[in-house]
């Protein structure tokens, strides 16, 4: 094979991990958000181990990946002096001196370390991350590309241009960085359910939560999603329908609490508490007796059928098809699964108030994507020098 088909492949290898480890930057940013990976999914396991950030959610593996993914390519594009000038070189410099030599020196520890956190993956995580393994393998692809390369100009007096130029290059890596980030400005809007859309009020921002009181998430959320409302005030519709889980023991009898306190009128006092609280038969009766519920009215409702009735219209507005996970919020035209960070919560709200905005399908997007690199390449080009 030509050597710089080699160079070649330890570039594009190195790009699509550029492209992946952005899409994990995405994803790490604001999983709850995220269209690259669900929130039951491999990319989970390994973002919620203890190797993921460093102190920040903007500081994490993925951006160091990206970091180093950039590093490897600027290394690539290294031309050095002819070879009887890098041979002459001694210690430590040389292997500098010798482009082939550090780009596969480089290539050759990201490999290595790729190897390593597929293993982790395999043997720790139980769990493989599909944007990992992509990430991985790709840092892979690339050291054995610059294994190749080392050896096929170990006797060349002048080493092979790249087929482009290295602006072109790191255009392409900006597009790969870019796109990804982009994406969920540009995303169509998940459609509501019309069982869902039935329930919103014209002029409002209307949010509809799905929630189970014993969910550790859906008790983040609530912590969270409060005092943000409380700032829309009046602006917001904001309803809640239980979807207890059967593996949390006390969620359904907390769930006929909230009914119950609702029905006098104090619905949201209750799930205060019952967000708030660790959940018991007696912690949940503390609660009614708290709130100075009617005794005998409350006591009817929780046995009543008609309670019954009522959690299963709720469960009926997520039905098993469209559930993903709790808690899940619709807010105007977008479905949010998770927890949100602030920004993602607000951005959602905001949204809601205006006008539905223009977007892009996934097919368009990835097309317009690639002739942007289509575009860069042409542009870029080099004509190869003969080996």
């Amino acid at each position: 094979m030509p050597s710089r088909f080699w160079l070649l492949g330890t570039q594009l290898c190195t790009c699509l991990a550029l492209l992946a480890s952005a899409a994990l930057y995405v994803h790490y940013l604001d999983p709850a958000d995220s269209d690259f990976c669900g929130l039951r999914s491999g990319c989970e396991a390994a973002r919620r181990s203890g190797f993921s950030y460093f102190g920040s959610p903007y500081i994490s593996l993925p951006l160091f990946s990206m970091l180093a993914q950039i590093a490897l390519l600027s290394l690539s594009l290294r031309r050095g002096r002819d070879r009887a000038q890098r041979l002459g070189t001694g210690g430590a410099a040389a292997l500098w001196a010798l482009p082939e030599l550090t780009l596969f020196a480089a290539a050759g520890l990201g490999g290595a370390l790729a190897v390593a956190l597929i293993a982790y993956q395999g043997l720790v995580l139980g769990a493989f991350c599909w944007l990992c393994m992509v990430t991985d393998g790709s840092v892979i692809g690339a050291a054995l590309c610059a294994l190749g390369w080392a050896s096929a100009v170990r006797d060349q007096e002048q080493l092979p241009l790249s087929p482009l130029r290295p602006g072109a290059w790191f255009g392409c890596a900006a597009v790969l960085v870019a796109a990804p980030m982009l994406w969920n400005g540009v995303r169509p809007e998940t459609p509501v359910p019309p069982g869902i859309r039935a329930l919103y009020t014209p002029g409002k921002i209307n949010v509809v939560e799905f929630a189970d009181f014993e969910c550790p998430f859906c008790r983040r959320l609530h912590a969270e999603l409060k005092p943000v409302l409380a700032q829309y005030g009046e602006r917001v519709a904001f309803q809640r329908y239980m979807r207890p889980l059967e593996m949390h023991p006390h969620a359904e009898l907390a769930a006929r609490a909230g009914l119950c306190a609702a029905a006098q009128g104090k619905g949201e006092e209750m799930a205060d508490r019952l967000f708030t609280i660790t959940l018991s038969e007696e912690s949940i009766a503390g609660a009614a007796e708290a709130l100075r519920l009617d005794p005998a009215r409350y006591d009817s409702c929780m046995g009543s059928p008609q309670t019954t009735a009522e959690l299963e219209r709720h469960a009926a507005l997520l039905p098993d098809d469209q559930f993903k996970g709790l808690p899940t919020m619709y807010i105007g035209g977008a479905m949010i699964v998770g927890v949100p960070s602030e920004l993602a919560l607000r951005d959602a709200l905001e949204r809601a108030l205006r006008a539905p905005r223009a977007s892009l399908s996934g097919p368009v997007y990835v097309a317009l994507t690639l002739l942007a690199l289509a575009v860069l390449g042409w542009l870029g080009r080099l004509r190869p020098a003969s080996n």
